[in-house]
């Protein structure tokens, strides 16, 4: 019998890979903030949570806007991932 392969393995490398080689001006908003959650949100699937901030903010830069109570209302981020999203422009 085949053994099952989990197609989700290794998805955070490939998904660095993808934003190094390309850039982030080469990707749409979902897989930008995809990858920013990878940082921001450990060992989660980041990816229906970045579906559901652009679907509730339309975009990177307004979720990142939003406050930690608005980004708390949103399934997957609970208080210091939501924390973590609003520093990330201060820092930069």
């Amino acid at each position: 019998m085949e053994e099952n392969k989990n197609p989700h393995k290794n998805h955070r490398q490939r998904l660095y890979e993808t934003i190094n080689g390309v850039g982030f001006d080469k990707v749409n908003d979902f897989l930008a903030l995809e990858f920013i959650l990878t940082y921001v949100i450990p060992r989660q699937d980041t990816n229906p949570v970045a579906h559901r901030l652009i679907d509730r903010f339309g975009s990177i830069s307004k979720a990142m806007d939003a406050s930690v109570n608005e980004l708390q209302d949103v399934k997957g981020l609970g208080l210091q991932s939501a924390r973590m999203l609003t520093m990330l422009p201060k820092v930069f």
